[in-house]
């Protein structure tokens, strides 16, 4: 494999009986035989004393400069078990150079806490990004893989507590460097903390410089003193938000939509308008969209495949392409030398395989959620102090937050997002023991009860009508693909939503009419109240449905967002009518 923006370089550890010791800082992870012990004492104890008496309802962020094996993770979280379960704990924590998951088993088998199987079972593989995991029930993880200024650049978030827990000022000037704590400051809410088993004199003037006023304590060990940063203003934890929400849409984005929100108990009501679109098929594919050049849109195509692993009803299965050109062949042999093994590799001439994909069944997903949901026509939106619903004129819902998420019903969605309807078709065939995904120009899914799905035919249109002539040639390149005749066995036909620069729509809805002197996506300020999209995946909506809708709920209610600002300004809604009007 290349260097590759895609992959970051894993830490590169000597181990001394339990000691694990750095080669690119040449620094010890730890004091000696006392790694856990310091983490507790210089980190764990003194967050635990400022939040042990926090109200109900309340949540609170850390962000940790260096994740190292997760220790000081894995221990605030286990302390956090302590607190009201109506409390929320959001971890960020960010890491250049990843350790291994074998060092990471290696080092946590000393450490007993009741998150540490899960954190061990969800521990990102070495993409670059941000990567989202739930440890415990009210415990939300978000780990970024990245430099550390490119990181705090990135992140949307605000954040109560900082643990600055890199190697020594001396051996690592870059995570301790002026513009980090500058970063560290814009970052920080009103009597944030930083906790740090430092007392160099340049940590101590940085600190300074941006606002902190602080103060020695005894450190730990063979350290004589340690820092601590205190912000101007009583520090006091941001309150949960509880509002009602209502989701239009009972497809993909709305059942993940719905999830995301019942994670943080959260019960939307969910409305499902009859349109027909691909979340009934029996088998969705699962796999992330690539190019040779790491770009976000790409880097979060695969976080967002990461993080259906652990979606009920997602198999994985492993999926094989064979792509029939010569310069698909070629763009992906290409892209096999800049990424592991783990994510694709090309097993014979011209074979691609993608072993983490799988495939995704909607029906074991939406039975697992065991969500209500209310059939409505809806007809138009209007908003007075909250935003109601009307079927025919007649009022059907009222709610605070309005999530739509049905891209197949254009006359809810102003024409500024400019959507279009894909009529898709596929069918199921008999099959025997068939258990990857093998994509051509066609896709065909594991056999589950002795058939197979085949899907892949895009039209612009929206007539919902089976196509025979789309039957024959799904069925004709399933029968190439098998070598072997087939029979089929079902028949749908459905409408995707899409873009035209075929990525999703997700975020707040904003005022267009302040848009008309607005050049860029990141300067739009005007929203209107409690209205959000979360909509037009097109044929990927399996893959990246998940992780957008985390991303759309976690901004919502004010959470450490799981894409940075980057990869929302990537989803905006608004940036089709900027490009137009900045053209113009």
């Amino acid at each position: 494999m290349k260097k590759s923006e895609y992959v970051l370089e894993p830490a590169e550890i000597v181990w001394n009986d339990q000691n694990p010791y750095s080669c690119e800082y040449r620094d010890i992870y730890g004091q000696e035989n006392y790694v856990i012990r310091e983490k507790l004492n210089v980190f764990v104890k003194r967050f635990a004393e400022c939040v042990k008496d926090i109200p109900r309802n309340s949540q609170v962020t850390v962000c940790e400069l260096g994740l190292g094996f997760g220790i000081n993770l894995l221990l605030t979280a286990e302390f956090w078990t302590s607190l009201p379960k109506s409390s929320r704990l959001n971890f960020v924590s960010i890491e250049k150079h990843p350790v291994s998951k074998p060092d990471l088993k290696k080092m946590l088998q000393f450490l007993e806490t009741s998150n540490k199987d899960q954190f061990i079972s969800n521990y990102p593989m070495p993409f670059k990004g941000q990567h989202v995991i739930w440890i415990q029930e009210n415990v939300r993880v978000l780990i970024v893989l990245d430099d550390v200024v490119s990181a705090l650049s990135n992140l949307d978030a605000y954040v109560d507590f900082w643990f600055l827990d890199g190697f020594s000022p001396a051996k690592n000037e870059r995570m301790w460097d002026s513009q980090v704590f500058k970063k560290i400051r814009l970052l920080s809410r009103p009597g944030a903390r930083a906790l740090t088993y430092s007392s160099a004199g340049k940590v101590k003037l940085n600190l300074e410089d941006n606002g902190f006023k602080t103060k020695k304590e005894r450190g730990f060990g063979n350290k004589k003193e340690m820092l601590t940063g205190y912000l101007d203003g009583k520090w006091l934890p941001a309150e949960l938000i509880d509002k009602d929400f209502t989701i239009v849409g009972s497809g993909l984005a709305g059942l993940f939509c719905a999830e995301a929100l019942r994670k943080r108990n959260i019960q939307p009501t969910i409305i499902d308008m009859g349109a027909a679109g691909p979340s009934f098929i029996p088998q969705l594919s699962v796999f992330p969209l690539l190019a040779k050049r790491a770009e976000p849109q790409y880097r979060m195509s695969i976080a967002a495949s990461e993080y259906m692993g652990d979606a009920p009803g997602f198999f994985r299965s492993g999926l094989t392409s064979v792509p029939n050109t010569e310069s698909e062949q070629k763009r992906l042999r290409e892209i096999c030398h800049l990424l592991p093994d783990s994510l694709i590799s090309e097993t014979k001439s011209n074979h691609f395989h993608f072993p983490r994909a799988g495939w995704f069944s909607t029906e074991i997903f939406s039975k697992k959620l065991d969500l209500e949901k209310k059939l409505l026509n809806i007809t138009e939106l209007r908003f007075d102090n909250c935003w109601e619903g009307y079927s025919d004129n007649e009022k059907v819902f009222s709610s605070q937050n309005l999530i739509l998420a049905t891209g197949a019903n254009l006359e809810l969605l102003p024409d500024q997002l400019e959507i279009k309807k894909i009529r898709g078709q596929a069918i199921s065939v008999d099959t025997y023991d068939l258990r990857s995904i093998l994509n051509g120009v066609v896709t065909i899914f594991p056999t589950v009860k002795g058939k197979s799905v085949v899907s892949g035919t895009y039209q612009n249109s929206s007539i919902l009508q089976i196509s025979p002539e789309d039957t024959n040639l799904l069925l004709e390149q399933a029968e190439t693909l098998l070598g072997k005749s087939l029979h089929i066995q079902s028949e749908w036909v459905g409408l995707r939503a899409s873009t035209r620069d075929r990525t999703p729509i997700v975020g707040q809805a904003p005022k267009w009419a302040a848009l008309t002197k607005t050049q860029r996506v990141r300067d739009v300020k005007l929203f209107e109240p409690g209205l959000h999209y979360c909509l037009a995946f097109g044929s990927r909506g399996a893959t990246h449905a998940r992780l957008y809708s985390e991303q759309l709920v976690s901004k919502i209610l004010g959470e450490p967002c799981a894409l940075g600002k980057i990869e929302q300004a990537i989803l905006s809604p608004a940036r089709f009518f900027i490009r137009t009007r900045v053209r113009l």
